[in-house]
């Protein structure tokens, strides 16, 4: 099912709860987007009059911890730092930090929570040339920043070993580090088919450990092992680009396109 909504304008960022709701990050407002399953607007999220926090932010990337918190990444450039915002699903909020401007803020950024610990990842690029992706503890502390053999990274997501893997738009590499920032390798590269990609974006891992991975060119998400040997592919058919992608409790694959939503009941 893919489903065009009228209230949807720049979808990036998507994650789904263990009640099988949609959260998207929508560039084009201030607060979050959330659907059913079946691709009904639900609501604005939060929906008290406080937000997120931030009136003139607006969020690039969503994830869930395993208390089912919301962790939202909101980005401020160029007037204001980008910020990472904790809240509960009751709309209230926990905690929130601003990044450091010691990187480059030239394209947007992705962000994910590890289950493990709470740790926080977000991806930097300046848009031409160099790119990495930064750990953080929940109240903002930076734990490492790595990335040099990356270029224009865009999401990121975790393993349950708390392997960090992040897409860089610009190499068409997934790249792996382990828990500490360390580099571990590399798969994916540029090309048509099979594992191959042209302008990786939404990235995340499901429940079996597999990784799935919006080959946006190519309109299609591809899956890999944990270890980075291709799977298969599955073809998207909505107009726009694929942007984000989540998994769903039930085993459905949902993607964000900046207008539609996409959801397969099974992949």
């Amino acid at each position: 099912m893919s489903r065009g909504l009228e209230n949807l304008r720049g979808g990036r960022g998507v994650a789904v709860s263990p009640d099988n709701k949609i959260w998207v990050a929508d560039r084009s407002t201030t607060r979050l987007k959330v659907y059913s399953m079946e691709g009904v607007y639900l609501y604005q999220f939060p929906q008290a009059a406080s937000g997120l926090g931030y009136s003139s932010k607006t969020p690039s990337d969503v994830s869930i911890d395993k208390d089912g918190h919301l962790w939202v990444l909101m980005i401020g450039y160029p007037a204001s730092p980008d910020s990472v915002v904790q809240v509960t699903r009751d709309g209230d909020l926990r905690a929130n930090f601003d990044l450091p401007d010691t990187v480059p803020r030239g394209a947007l950024r992705g962000m994910a929570v590890g289950l493990c610990n709470n740790h926080v990842y977000v991806t930097w690029s300046d848009g031409l040339s160099r790119g990495g992706v930064q750990a953080f503890t929940p109240d903002g502390k930076l734990l490492w920043n790595a990335g040099q053999r990356m270029v224009k990274p865009m999401y990121v997501a975790v393993d349950g070993k708390e392997n960090v893997l992040v897409s860089d738009f610009d190499t068409n590499f997934i790249y792996m580090y382990d828990e500490t920032g360390r580099y571990v390798m590399k798969f994916g590269g540029p090309g048509l088919s099979g594992g191959r990609l042209d302008r990786p974006e939404g990235i995340c891992v499901d429940s079996s450990g597999e990784i799935m991975v919006v080959d946006a060119s190519n309109k299609r998400v591809v899956m890999y092992t944990g270890r980075g040997k291709y799977v298969r592919h599955i073809a998207l058919r909505a107009e726009s680009l694929p942007a984000g992608v989540a998994v769903g409790p039930g085993g459905q694959l949902v993607v964000a396109h900046s207008r539609t939503i996409t959801v397969l009941p099974r992949y």
